[in-house]
């Protein structure tokens, strides 16, 4: 036997030395380590890390109480201080809630105060959301800082947004089974009415048209919000891969809007089969642009028919903002990224675009082809035309207009001049010079409308966007206009320029007021008169229910209404509603 190691023990008293010194190396560093932490032994008091407070907690429904249980979630310390304001929104309360001794404001359901923290913290979020696409702090559509948000404004089932008084509100209604139901609690709801805030700060023109397309746009833009907002929160997201098996081809609860009023209104209808669920506004639609002749301002079968009542004829875009998230979705997925990372992207992507196509769209008057359009130059500006072929897919598929116009315009996009933006541009009359002597030349463009210098922007990631708008006036005449006849009402036209971050010209959008817009728009007027929306009266005295629009008598105009009431009976009788779907699928079934 042996007495000198074999080669497996050399091996192994090898290893065993080698454990020593990294031992010996380690306890060495230790000590040096240790002496350098000194310090460490004091008993004198020091802050926190700022990291440590920076989060609150919140209980809040994730998307509508008929979806699932209150959960908390987390938000800045600095966009919740007591008395629920900070320096965008602010809560109108008598009482408004406190937090506890830990700073978090965790209320029960069926409390006032977890109303008044839902409308709040869903109102901030959708805020920050898209000031985050944005890269820029949106401003309100009024000269003040902060919006107020007012969880219990009346009785009604119905939420709304109203410039004039600075205000989203949102009613709190009895259903018949004695429930008390805030439309405050939806963070569906919220968001949709922040929406109509943000959209309102970012292109204040639409809100003063009777056009269809703008009309429309805030309604889809509303819910397209509550759907990005929906799609933000982790445990919607694995539920809503997990319910469809990782397939958004799939009508879900997400693509639902409003499901906590219409679930309300069912239960008063009863017309509806217990058990079974309807929703109000669906972006898993097929619904496809018709002409606008073609459509009726109610029409018999509003769940299936497009209509030029604003809610109705608001979700061929909102499906068609849908199809692009599922093409976006798709295509990550084929490109090999997991579902929830795919799911992830698709969402950031859709905002971006989103808030970027509404920056490159016309200041005033346009249809749903012309926000398509600027959708596809979001997609030239920041994604160099990336996603170009899914966006042409969709909208030639809902009909918003022929593929070739498309191609055409991408086309002009891929050709566009080197016009290169000034570093600066620091007022309107340096604008207006830019416009005469470099704009129009250089881009060919004779406006039959003087175009005036409306805003100039630039974000934090360096893109610049540059406006322009014009406006004519339009009066009525005849005696459908009753009363209203021989009135005034102004029409705004415009261009949009935008800019990358090397200053070049990456999108025009250019979109004067056409004979169309006058006569589409006295088409609308005379449906809101028909149905009661126009009045002589200012609108401060309709705050639960105000009008479309009304007359200033010392002047003989006809002004928008700023505000934007979401009232489900506007849109079509409940019980004629359930009736006629139970009809459709009953016809759907024989087939």
């Amino acid at each position: 036997m042996s007495v000198f190691p074999q080669p497996e023990e050399e091996h192994s008293l090898e290893a065993l030395r080698r454990l020593r010194r990294l031992q010996e190396h380690s306890r060495g560093n230790l000590a040096a380590l240790l002496a350098q932490r000194a310090h460490a032994f004091t008993l004198s008091e020091e802050p926190p890390s700022p990291e440590a407070n920076t989060r609150v907690q919140v209980m809040v429904y994730p998307q509508d109480p008929f979806v699932g249980e209150p959960e908390i979630r987390r938000i800045d310390a600095h966009d919740i201080r007591p008395g629920l304001i900070n320096t965008r929104v602010q809560i109108s309360a008598a009482a408004p809630a406190q937090p506890d001794e830990d700073g978090n404001y965790l209320y029960p359901p069926a409390t006032p105060e977890f109303d008044q923290i839902s409308a709040f913290y869903y109102t901030t979020y959708t805020l920050r959301m898209y000031e985050r696409y944005a890269a820029r702090a949106i401003p309100w559509a009024f000269p003040s800082p902060r919006i107020t948000v007012d969880a219990h404004v009346g009785n009604l089932a119905n939420a709304f947004y109203n410039e004039a008084d600075r205000l989203v509100g949102f009613h709190t209604y009895s259903a018949p089974n004695g429930q008390r139901i805030s439309t405050a609690q939806s963070a569906d709801i919220v968001s949709h009415e922040a929406g109509h805030a943000i959209l309102d700060g970012l292109r204040d023109l639409y809100n003063e048209s009777f056009g269809l397309g703008s009309s429309g746009f805030h309604e889809s833009f509303g819910d397209m919000t509550a759907i990005l907002v929906a799609l933000h929160d982790d445990s919607l997201n694995r539920r809503l891969l997990r319910w469809s098996n990782n397939n958004l081809n799939l009508e879900n609860f997400v693509t639902r809007i409003a499901e906590q009023l219409t679930e309300a209104l069912m239960q008063d209808s009863g017309a509806v089969t217990p058990g079974s669920t309807v929703y109000l506004r669906n972006a898993f639609n097929t619904l496809t642009l018709k002409p606008f002749d073609t459509l009726l301002y109610t029409p018999p079968d509003p769940l299936f028919t497009l209509g030029r009542q604003a809610h109705n004829y608001s979700r061929v875009f909102t499906g068609a903002f849908y199809d692009v998230l599922v093409g976006v979705y798709d295509h990550l997925r084929a490109e090999g990224h997991q579902p929830h990372i795919a799911l992830v992207k698709a969402r950031d992507l859709l905002g971006y675009l989103l808030i970027a196509g509404v920056e490159c769209a016309p200041v005033g008057e346009f249809s749903f082809y012309d926000m398509a359009l600027a959708w596809i130059g979001a997609d030239h500006l920041m994604y160099d035309g990336r996603y170009r072929q899914i966006l042409i897919d969709v909208f030639t598929r809902r009909e918003f207009a022929p593929r070739q116009a498309f191609m055409d315009f991408v086309a002009k996009l891929d050709t566009l001049p080197d016009l290169r933006l000034p570093q600066t541009l620091n007022n309107a009359l340096a604008a207006a010079i830019y416009l005469q002597e470099t704009i129009l030349p250089t881009l060919q463009l004779t406006p039959e409308q003087e175009l005036i210098p409306l805003a100039t922007y630039r974000n934090s990631d360096g893109c610049a966007y540059l406006t322009f708008f014009s406006s004519e006036s339009i009066t009525l005449q005849g005696t459908e206009y009753g009363a209203y006849s021989g009135t005034n009402l102004e029409l705004f036209g415009g261009l949009t320029l935008a800019f990358d971050w090397d200053n070049r010209l990456r999108s025009v959008i250019y979109r004067p007021v056409t004979a169309e817009d006058h006569r589409q728009i006295r088409v609308i007027v005379r449906d809101l008169i028909e149905q009661g929306q126009i009045t002589s009266v200012g609108a401060t005295a309709f705050r639960e229910r105000p009008p479309a629009g009304f007359v200033l008598p010392d002047q003989g105009k006809l002004i928008k209404n700023p505000a934007r009431v979401d009232l489900i009976r506007e849109i079509m009788d409940f019980v004629e509603y359930m009736q006629q779907l139970k009809t459709h699928v009953r016809l759907n079934d024989d087939e």
